[in-house]
C-alpha cells in the first residue's frame, strides 16, 4: 500500500551527505530481481496486448520525482453523460484498493479537473474517507463515476476526488495519521487505482463499525462525522465492477537487463486471468492468501505471517537491521558496501511455497550513477519496527516485496472470492 519517496527529495539528501558508499555500483549488481532468477515458476514476463490491456509505464511521475512508481491512463466520466476527462499518471497500486482522482490533476488535454460528479451520501449527507496509507493520508469526497481502462468499462463507480470539497475541515482523527497527501505535488501522481485483492477499500469493518477511522458523513452546516457506510457506497476497484474480465488483473514488466535499471520502461496491466488469450495462467507458481490478503515470507530466520505483493511500495521495505541504512538522510534506503544477492521463500495458504531472490544495491551509489533514472529492481529500505502495524505488537511481521519485485515477472493478482483458472482468489501467482 503505497509506500515511496521521491527521487527529488534523496538527491537533496545526497547532495547534502555527500556519502556514495563503497561497494558495488548498479552496474556490477547483477540481475537477481530484474530477471526474477530464482523464484519458482515465473520466467521471462511477455507483455499482452487487446482491449483488456492498458500500457504500463514507470517514469518520473508528474513531478518529475518520482522512482519506482508505475502509472496508467484512465477515463472519468459523469455518470451517464459524455462528460468525461482522461488522465495520465495514475498510479498502479496492488497494495490497496479502489479509484482516486486528485482534485488539482491536469488531463491529458491539458484542462484542470472540472467533472460535476454527483456524491455518495449516507442518511442524505454527503460522504468523505480520510484514506490513510503507509506514507501519509489523503481527505476529500466519495463521488460516482463511469470509469473506462482501455477497453473495459464500469458504471456508477464510488471513487474517491482526493483534495476535493475544500470546504470540508479535516477531522482531527484522520489529520494525525501523518503527512496530508492532497496536491499532486506531494502526491505524486494525478491518482491512484488500487487493484488489490478485496473489491472495497474497507469492507464490512466499515458496514459495522461507526469509528471505522476511514468514513465520514458531512451534512451541510455540520462537521464531518464518522459514519458506517454499505459496501454499495465504499470506493471500490472499477475493475471488480467490468463486465468481464473481472476477477483479477496481471502486472506484467519487463527486465531492466544488466544495470538493473533504466530512465523508463514500460509494461501493461492486464485484466482477467484466464478470461481471453491473453491472460491465461501457465506455469506460474499460486500462493493464496489469507484474509487480509497475505502470503507468509521466511526471510532471514524471520517468520512474516502478513507479508505482501506491492506495486505502490517504491522498494524492498524488510527489517535487517545488519544492513547499513545509515548513508541517505531520508527514507531507511539501504546502503550495503557491496551488493548484497539475498532470498526469502514465500508461502500460500495452500501450502506451496516459493524461494525467490533479489538483489540489493547501495541506494545512495546508484541513484548518484543514475540521477536522472526512475525504474531500479535492486533498492530497498528499512522497514524498522513494525509493532504499529503487527498484531500483538509485535516488532515485525511482514516483508514487502515492492515494485523492483515486479521486474522481470509476470505477477497475477486473483481478487477475492473470484473464480478463475488458478483456482478461487485471492491468491497470488509469479
Amino acid at each position: 500500500m503505497r509506500k515511496t519517496l521521491f527521487i527529488g527529495l534523496l538527491v537533496a539528501a545526497l547532495a547534502l551527505t555527500g556519502c556514495g558508499g563503497g561497494g558495488s555500483t548498479a552496474a556490477n549488481s547483477g540481475s537477481g530481481s530484474g530477471s526474477g532468477g530464482g523464484s519458482s515458476g515465473g520466467g521471462q514476463t511477455i507483455t499482452a496486448s487487446g482491449p483488456n490491456v492498458v500500457t504500463m509505464t514507470v517514469d518520473a511521475g508528474p513531478n518529475n520525482n518520482s522512482v519506482d512508481i508505475p502509472y496508467i491512463t484512465v477515463t472519468v466520466c459523469v455518470p451517464s453523460t459524455s462528460q468525461c476527462q482522461t488522465f495520465d499518471h495514475i498510479e498502479v497500486d496492488s497494495g490497496s484498493y479502489g479509484l482516486r482522482i486528485l482534485a488539482d490533476a491536469t488531463d491529458i488535454a491539458g484542462h484542470a479537473f472540472s467533472l460535476a460528479l454527483p456524491p455518495e451520501s449516507v442518511n442524505g449527507a454527503p460522504l468523505a474517507e480520510c484514506t490513510q496509507f503507509v506514507d501519509g493520508y489523503s481527505w476529500g469526497p466519495v463521488s460516482a463515476a463511469d470509469i473506462q481502462i482501455s477497453g473495459e468499462s464500469a458504471q456508477g463507480v464510488p471513487v474517491q476526488v482526493i483534495g476535493g470539497n475544500s470546504n470540508w475541515t479535516v477531522p482531527s482523527a484522520c489529520a494525525g495519521t501523518g503527512t496530508q497527501e492532497d496536491t499532486v505535488s506531494t502526491f505524486g501522481a494525478n491518482g491512484i487505482l488500487g487493484v488489490g485483492v478485496f473489491a472495497q477499500d474497507c469492507g464490512t469493518q466499515c458496514v459495522n463499525v461507526t469509528s471505522n477511522g476511514d468514513y465520514y458523513a458531512c451534512p451541510a452546516g455540520g462537521s464531518c462525522q464518522p459514519t458506517t457506510v454499505p459496501l454499495a457506497a465504499q470506493v471500490t476497484d472499477p475493475v471488480v465492477d467490468f463486465q468481464t474480465d473481472n476477477n483479477g488483473v496481471i502486472v506484467e514488466l519487463p527486465p531492466l537487463g544488466a544495470t538493473s535499471t533504466a530512465a523508463s520502461i514500460t509494461g501493461s496491466l492486464v485484466f482477467g486471468i484466464g478470461t481471453e488469450g491473453n491472460n491465461s495462467l501457465g506455469a506460474q507458481t499460486v500462493l493464496t492468501a489469507n484474509n487480509y490478503g497475505d502470503v507468509h515470507t521466511e526471510y532471514n530466520g524471520q517468520s512474516l505471517p502478513y507479508s505482501f505483493f506491492d506495486t505502490g511500495s517504491n522498494a524492498y521495505y524488510f527489517t535487517d537491521n545488519s544492513i547499513p541504512d545509515s548513508c541517505v538522510s531520508q527514507g531507511n534506503w539501504f546502503c550495503p558496501n557491496t551488493t548484497l544477492q539475498l532470498s526469502a521463500t514465500n508461502s500460500g495458504q495452500n501450502g506451496v511455497q516459493s524461494t525467490v531472490t533479489f538483489s540489493i544495491a547501495n541506494a545512495a551509489t546508484v541513484f548518484n550513477q543514475y540521477p536522472n533514472n526512475a525504474a531500479f529492481s535492486n533498492i530497498g529500505a528499512n522497514a524498522g519496527n513494525q509493532s504499529s502495524f503487527c498484531p500483538n505488537s509485535a516488532t515485525n511481521c511482514s516483508f514487502d516485496f515492492g515494485l523492483p519485485f515486479f521486474f522481470g515477472r509476470n505477477v497475477y493478482v486473483a481478487f477475492y472470492g473470484a473464480l478463475t483458472s488458478g483456482g478461487t482468489g485471492p491468491y497470488f501467482a509469479y
